[in-house]
């Protein structure tokens, strides 16, 4: 028995260790918004649309400021780590990995709005 529990301490200790990594080196909230804005300019307005666009670019998507009123943030976010194919049927697999997911989110959260068309 306790030779199965130093390997598991030693493991949880490395994995303790390496979120506290990833939570240091987290940006500022505005850079990880503007990080995310530019992946959202490359990735998705093509499609949702940035800014103004209400319906977004194709007619069957949903505007990028709606996004999270349709969908769970942590559901998304897993998604995009993941690279698990969500939204529409022709939607592209991406995997934004666990920074690119952090930040894509935190730029969907700050243009979020209610969706007029939900009442």
């Amino acid at each position: 028995m306790r030779m199965i529990m130093f390997p598991l301490m030693a493991l949880a200790l490395v994995a303790c260790k390496a979120e506290q990594v990833r939570e240091s080196q987290k940006a500022p909230l505005s850079q990880q918004i503007a990080e995310g804005r530019g992946i959202a300019s490359t990735m998705c307005a093509g499609c949702h649309g940035m800014d103004d666009d209400e319906e977004g670019v194709r007619g069957d998507t949903v505007a990028l400021k709606y996004v999270l009123n349709r969908m769970d943030p942590d559901t998304l976010h897993s998604n995009f780590e993941q690279g698990i194919k969500i939204g529409h049927p022709d939607m592209p697999e991406f995997v934004f990995g666990p920074l690119g997911s952090d930040v894509l989110l935190a730029y969907l959260e700050s243009i979020r709005e209610p969706d007029p068309t939900e009442n």
